[in-house]
């Protein structure tokens, strides 16, 4: 399934002698420019094993972080650096 955190990022569901376990690293149910949203599976697992290190943290909204992004870069440009994305 797809994760919705980044690029490649992947949700699995296995199933043990009867016993579906989704497996998954950081997940994301907010769509963006480049990802789709996290696939919610058809069936329910009966047990979810997800990493967590920024599970209770609140991000900034989208819109900021974008505008602190091209801000970023664009300064960058104009004092003559060089952006590697």
């Amino acid at each position: 399934y797809v994760a919705g955190h980044v690029l490649g990022a992947a949700m699995f569901m296995v199933d043990i002698a009867g016993t579906r376990v989704l497996y998954t690293g950081d997940y994301s149910r907010e769509e963006d420019r480049h990802l789709k949203a996290a696939e919610i599976p058809e069936v329910s697992p009966d047990v979810c094993v997800c990493e967590s290190t920024y599970g209770v943290q609140s991000h900034q909204p989208r819109k900021d972080r974008e505008r602190r992004f091209t801000e970023v870069i664009s300064g960058t440009v104009l004092r003559g650096g060089r952006v590697l994305l």
